[in-house]
């Protein structure tokens, strides 16, 4: 049964399509391929719809079936070589100079793979087949000169009883038919997704994650690629994002890992063009979003340093960028978008939110035991990540602010406040940053040993840092652009999007405030008179500003608890707050305690 559904599958697609093998096409040939790709499109979905009926005697009936398909089928000795003809020529197709008909006979291709995963056989078959075509085609428009030999991993290809027609589709391989191939391996994704089917995402994963690792990422001279294509380049990143926003790791996200660095020079090209606004804002916003799914797996220390020196070298503009929000930009939420050339600040906020990531890994380092460092060297690593840092901080506060004391506390909350601010027009990047700095690494004892830094310099490094991003400050001056609003919050925690992540943090804060209950009670003006090397902080007389400023977070977060219960008693919270109420709890007998 297997053969004749295979072998009806490929009568169909040889017999309708073969005609069509010229790459440039007359507007009447155009109207004739689309006319015939349609009717082999639905004739295709009808089979596949039939494999779910109670019988499948009726499979294939009617002029296309029986006995006398299989006896009009050439070189083919079994199903997967049917596919691998089907493949081939549905792949020529993708080369023929008209979008539309690209297009079309992209949704064959994924139509085919439907058809192969209702029939329950076959499926590594075809996956393989399908990447070798890609690994063949983008191969040769890499290097067109090139004659590095095809080291397919699929069977048939190398069978001398069955022909390929492989030198055509080299000789047509070109940017677009690549693209189209990646655009295929994307929708196929986005189909097993959708159908949960964990098997044959597996099998996915691991024969694309194969061919991904065999492919010459760093094996071409830049300058000889001179007519890259930009459309593949953004088609190709959102493939790796829709890889790597994978919940379990897999073989294709670990060799991302390797890939994504590779990637990267053919994709903004000669150094001087690094920062040029001619590389769409679009791709660098896939690529920084590529960056932050992949970071949420495991970052040993050399990643880190290479993101970190990756950052510095293609994004140093945004980097380099004021926080402080221009008053244009102010309420301007369509115009802060990925799709729009103008704006920078969506990028800006995945810049800086990887940077802190990558430099709080290597800080981080010092608490841990030496295996989870690859490089053997904790010290010098937490260095790079204390040095990354600070000149990225020294850039955005006054050159002398460690000298000029009466400044100190006012210059760094004036920056802990934009900093905030840069984020507030994006929920879930908000809590994506807030609760990696309720993580930030900083400890007063720990000294900075870095030649680039005067000594002098370096022992107040830990203090500006931690001074900058001190969690409980960040806590405050986060309720206070809420306006200490309890119902924002609330619709935080009860979001789709941000529910997760907002009680996360929630629940990180309050177990930070409840452990540093002082420093909370002396927002917005710390006296720490034991703090060295800087001299004693500035004093404000105003009792009225600091009852203030314990009273508003005190009353919104005690106004949150009202109406977590309320909800929850009648059972109209969409998960269940027991554990936020008990930090809740905690906070509101800590308040009564100072009353």
């Amino acid at each position: 049964m297997d053969r004749l559904q295979y072998s009806n599958l490929c009568h169909l697609i040889h017999d309708s399509l073969h005609p069509f093998t010229v790459k440039s096409i007359t507007k009447e040939q155009e109207k004739a391929i689309l006319i015939t790709l349609s009717q082999v499109l639905n004739k295709i979905k009808l089979w596949t719809a039939e494999f779910d009926s109670d019988s499948g005697s009726g499979f294939g009936s009617g002029s296309d079936s029986g006995s006398n398909v299989i006896n009009n089928i050439h070189d083919h000795s079994s199903a997967s070589h049917c596919i691998l003809k089907i493949i081939n020529q549905l792949v020529l197709l993708l080369a023929v100079e008209s979008e539309f008909v690209q297009h079309l006979a992209a949704n064959v291709v994924v139509s085919v793979s439907e058809f192969v995963m209702a029939s329950g056989s076959y499926w590594e078959e075809f996956m393989q087949s399908l990447c070798s075509y890609f690994e063949l085609i983008f191969c040769k428009v890499l290097s067109p000169s090139s004659d590095r030999p095809f080291r397919a991993k699929t069977p048939g290809f190398d069978s001398k009883d069955f022909t390929l027609d492989l030198q055509r589709v080299l000789d047509n391989a070109t940017w677009h038919s690549a693209g189209a191939v990646v655009l295929i391996l994307r929708a196929i994704l986005k189909q097993l997704k959708h159908e949960d089917d964990v098997e044959s995402l597996e099998i996915y994963f691991q024969v694309l994650g194969s061919c991904l690792e065999v492919i010459p990422w760093d094996a071409y001279n830049i300058s000889l690629v001179v007519d890259i294509n930009e459309k593949f380049c953004g088609y190709l990143v959102q493939l790796l994002c829709s890889l790597a926003d994978s919940e379990d790791e897999n073989r294709a996200v670990r060799v991302i890992f390797n890939v994504f660095p590779k990637t990267l020079t053919w994709f903004f090209g000669k150094e001087e063009s690094y920062n040029n606004t001619s590389m769409s804002r679009y791709i660098r916003h896939k690529i920084l979003v590529l960056m932050i799914r992949l970071s949420y797996a495991k970052l040993d220390c050399e990643t880190a340093v290479s993101w970190l020196h990756i950052i510095e070298k293609y994004f140093q503009d945004l980097l380099s960028e004021p926080v402080t929000e221009p008053e244009s930009d102010q309420d301007d939420c369509l115009k802060d978008s990925p799709f729009n050339e103008t704006s920078y600040r969506h990028l800006q906020r995945r810049v800086i939110f990887i940077y802190l990531k990558c430099a709080f890994s290597l800080i981080g380092l010092k608490d841990k035991r030496e295996k989870q460092c690859s490089c053997g060297n904790m010290n010098s690593c937490s260095q790079s990540g204390f040095t990354a840092l600070y000149e990225w901080v020294k850039k955005h506060l006054s050159v002398n602010i460690l000298d000029n004391h009466e400044l100190y506390d006012e210059r760094c909350k004036s920056f802990t406040k934009s900093f905030i601010r840069l984020y507030m027009h994006e929920d879930d990047m908000l809590f994506k940053v807030l609760l990696q700095l309720t993580y930030a690494p900083f400890g007063h004892t720990q000294a900075i040993t870095d030649d680039r830094i005067p000594e002098v310099v370096a022992k107040d490094i830990p203090f500006l840092l931690s001074d900058v991003f001190d969690p409980v400050c960040l806590f405050h001056l986060f309720l206070s652009e809420l306006h200490y609003d309890h119902q924002v919050l609330l619709d935080y925690l009860i979001s789709k999007d941000t529910g997760a992540s907002c009680a996360e943090y929630l629940l990180r804060c309050l177990r930070i405030v409840c452990d540093k209950w002082d420093s909370f009670l002396k927002f917005p003006f710390r006296v720490e008179a034991e703090r060295q090397p800087f001299h004693k902080r500035r004093k404000f007389e105003s009792e009225k500003a600091c009852e203030n400023a314990f009273s508003n977070p005190r009353d919104c977060l005690l106004l949150l608890k009202k109406s977590l219960e309320s909800l929850h008693k009648k059972d109209l919270f969409p998960y269940n707050p027991q554990v936020l109420l008990r930090r809740l709890t905690r906070f509101q007998e800590l308040c009564l305690n100072k009353v």
